[in-house]
Parts: structure tokens; C-alpha cells; sequence
């Protein structure tokens, strides 16, 4: 099995318009963690942005409001507790980092992919939007091309303007995002790092 390792330099290679199908018709086939079949027909959909255009910037903007929203809110929750050892401070630091610089995956790599998951009950969003990036990860891999998460994309589940750039409704979906594009050539020169074991206890 490869190792599915993030990628965060890239090539400036872009991927066509097919390639990137192919990684989403994975996406799209995972499967849904619901108890009964249900019909598919608009729970899960995907947004391709070409960064570094409008709509690209426009999305990137809208995602640093909703970090610098998350960041009120997680500075009042915690208080004086937000940097102590158990406390999100680096979390914190990393979102004042996009909040003053913008999202480094912005300008790294040449498409953001998102993943919008209908709400349902039970409430499984995140368990089946984790089942779509799985896939979409390793579609990538074979591919040869890279990925890697974008921290706080989640955010954008509560922001109504971003549903307006993608024509949704607001607050009906939950959202997960990639960055993805070819690894930089100095990458792709490195031999694969070794898998590590995994922490297994047998009961």
C-alpha cells in the first residue's frame, strides 16, 4: 500500500480538467455511512476553484472572515486558558497566521477542491465527508498527483456568502477542502518514506 503522505510544495504543472474528473468521480464514490439506502441526488457535490483567479480570491477572503470569526470565538471560550499547555494555542497562532497572510494553499497550489455533504439524520456529514476525501486521496495518489487539507475549510459550513458563491443554500451543508495539484519535482524525486507501524490493540 502507498503512504498517502500530504503534500504541501507543488509543481507548476496543472492538472487538466480530466485528470481532476477521475479524482472526483473517487470522491463521489464513496459511500455513505447512512443505516439505509438514500437517494444520492445532490447530498454530495464538488466545487473545482483555479486559484489565483476572482472567484478563487473571493473564496479565499471569505474563508479568512470565517477564521477570524472562529478566532473570537475560540479566544472568549477559552479566556486565559487558550494558551496554557492544554489549550489550542498553536491552533490559535496558526489561524492569526491566515488571518493576517491569507491561506498559504491559496498560492501553493493551482486548484482548491471542495466537498459540500447534505445534512441528514443521523447527523453523519463529517464521517461521510472523511469517507470522500479518503477516496479522493487515494485517486490522487495513483494519479501522481499531491494533496493535502486545508485547515479551518470547515468554517465556510456557516458562512451564507459562501453559499451564494456556489449558489447553495445556506446552512443545509457541511464542507470539507483539499489543495491539490502535481508534488513540486523535488518531491517527486524522493523515495517514499516508510509506513509506520500502527498503535493496534487486539481484544
Amino acid at each position: 500500500m502507498p503512504h498517502y503522505r500530504p503534500v504541501y510544495v507543488f509543481s507548476s504543472e496543472v492538472p487538466t480538467r480530466e485528470v481532476l474528473l477521475q479524482v472526483i468521480k473517487a470522491g463521489s464514490a464513496a459511500p455513505y455511512p447512512y443505516p439505509e439506502p438514500v437517494d444520492k441526488t445532490d447530498i454530495r457535490k464538488f466545487f473545482a476553484f483555479r486559484t489565483s483567479t476572482p472567484v478563487c480570491d473571493k473564496l479565499e477572503m471569505i474563508l479568512k472572515r470565517s477564521v477570524s470569526t472562529t478566532l473570537d470565538e475560540l479566544i472568549s471560550f477559552f479566556g486565559w486558558r487558550a494558551y496554557s499547555p492544554e489549550g489550542p494555542g498553536n491552533y490559535i497562532q496558526m489561524l492569526k497566521n491566515f488571518e493576517s497572510s491569507g491561506i498559504p494553499a491559496f498560492r501553493s497550489a493551482p486548484f482548491i477542491l471542495l466537498i459540500t455533504e447534505e445534512r441528514r439524520f443521523p447527523p453523519v456529514e463529517q464521517e461521510s465527508l472523511a469517507f470522500a476525501v479518503s477516496h479522493l486521496w487515494q485517486a490522487a495518489t495513483a494519479l501522481n498527483l499531491g494533496i493535502h487539507l486545508i485547515p479551518g475549510i470547515s468554517y465556510l459550513s456557516r458562512r451564507s456568502e459562501f453559499f451564494s458563491l456556489v449558489r447553495l443554500p445556506a446552512g443545509k451543508y457541511a464542507v470539507a477542502g483539499v489543495a491539490i495539484g502535481y508534488p513540486h519535482e523535488e518531491l517527486q524525486e524522493n523515495k517514499p518514506e516508510p509506513v509506520p507501524e500502527p498503535l493496534v490493540t487486539w481484544l
